[in-house]
Formats: structure tokens, C-alpha cells, sequence
């Protein structure tokens, strides 16, 4: 079931990918983007109810509760997307996705963007370590600006193409700690857009 759960995250993500590049759906914002990977999940995610006891289960913005992390300091986060395959009322696997978007604009605070990426693994190794064993996590970032992908030299944080994260991160007098690297491999659309996903 989780390499079933695995296998639907990835094609969503490239039917995603491939649908923007082709203009068949658009995204405006974050809501819009979680709204288009929801659906395309929902639809992927039928197909892979193999047994007539298996059902693919979807949820947006599931509230978790976690210990205070910068993102979440009440200790209260909202996962953006939260999936499940069952079998009866038995979770075999569970995924957990938290989602970007950036638009390119004069005023865009990329460096704050490219924090908050950071903040979102926070939050998904916290529910990594909360949520029964096995459960996958993935962070999907999409933007229109180059920047994110090919930041200049003067960068004070990097999630370029293939850049590791760091597992300590400061800034804006705020400390992020992360317990494991992660890769920053970028995928690109003809027309200008950029995907990360990182899974683990």
C-alpha cells in the first residue's frame, strides 16, 4: 500500500506538471493549486482501489495537532493535503502534503518564500514522527519566477536546483532545525513554471 500511496504521488505530481504545461488547467494561487493537485489525486488515487475493500480517501487543510514549530507556534497546523488508502476502515498508508506557490511579482519577498519552504519541512518531518509508522510526506512547490530555481550568488538561502537543505537554518532572528537533507530537484514547463517535490 505505501508503494501504491508513493506511485499515485508521483503521477499526480507529472499529470499536474504536464496539464500546466499544457494549459488544460491553470494556476492563480495556492488555493487553486491545492484545489487542481486535489482532484488530479482524487482521480489517480480510484484507480489504485485494486480490492473491493479499498478505498482512496482525500482530505484538504486536515488540522494536526504537533508541538509549536515556527510555522505552527500554537501548536495547532492545517495540512494542505492529506490522503489515505484503506482497506475497510484500516489506513494501510497515509500521505501527508504541504504546498507552495509563488507568483512572480516587483514586490515578491522570494527570500521570505524560500524560508517558508523550510517551514513546511519542519512541520512534515513533526508529523513524520507523530503519524504511524510508514507514513509518506511530500512538499510541492510551484512558482513562475526562475529565481527559486537559479537564485544568484547573493542568496542568503538556497533551494536551487539539486542544493541540499540545511539542517539548521536562521533567519529573520527565527531558527529552523531539520533532523534529516533534502534535495531540491526542480522539474520546468516550456511555459515558465517550476515544480519541486520533495518526498520522503
Amino acid at each position: 500500500y505505501k508503494e501504491r500511496m508513493i506511485e499515485i504521488i508521483n503521477l499526480s505530481y507529472k499529470l499536474l506538471c504536464s496539464k500546466v504545461e499544457g494549459k488544460s488547467i491553470t494556476i492563480f494561487n495556492e488555493a487553486s493549486f491545492q484545489l487542481q493537485l486535489g482532484v488530479i489525486m482524487k482521480q489517480v488515487g480510484l484507480l489504485y482501489e485494486f480490492d473491493l475493500k479499498d478505498r482512496f480517501v482525500i482530505h484538504l487543510e486536515t488540522p494536526k495537532e504537533i508541538e509549536p514549530t515556527i510555522k505552527s507556534a500554537n501548536g495547532i497546523a492545517r495540512c494542505d493535503i492529506e490522503a489515505s488508502l484503506l482497506r475497510g476502515d484500516t489506513c494501510k498508508a497515509k500521505a501527508l502534503i504541504e504546498l507552495k506557490y509563488f507568483h512572480k511579482s516587483k514586490n515578491e519577498a522570494v527570500t521570505d518564500n524560500r524560508f517558508s519552504v523550510y517551514k513546511d519541512l519542519q512541520n512534515l518531518e513533526v508529523y513524520k514522527s507523530i503519524e504511524p509508522s510508514g507514513t509518506i510526506c511530500c512538499e510541492i512547490v510551484c512558482t513562475d519566477n526562475e529565481n527559486y530555481k537559479k537564485p544568484d550568488t547573493s542568496s542568503k538561502i538556497n533551494i536551487g536546483d539539486n542544493a541540499l537543505s540545511m539542517k539548521k537554518i536562521d533567519y529573520a532572528n527565527k531558527t529552523i532545525t531539520l533532523n534529516n537533507e533534502h534535495c531540491f530537484k526542480w522539474d520546468s514547463t516550456d511555459n515558465g513554471f517550476h515544480f519541486l517535490k520533495i518526498i520522503f
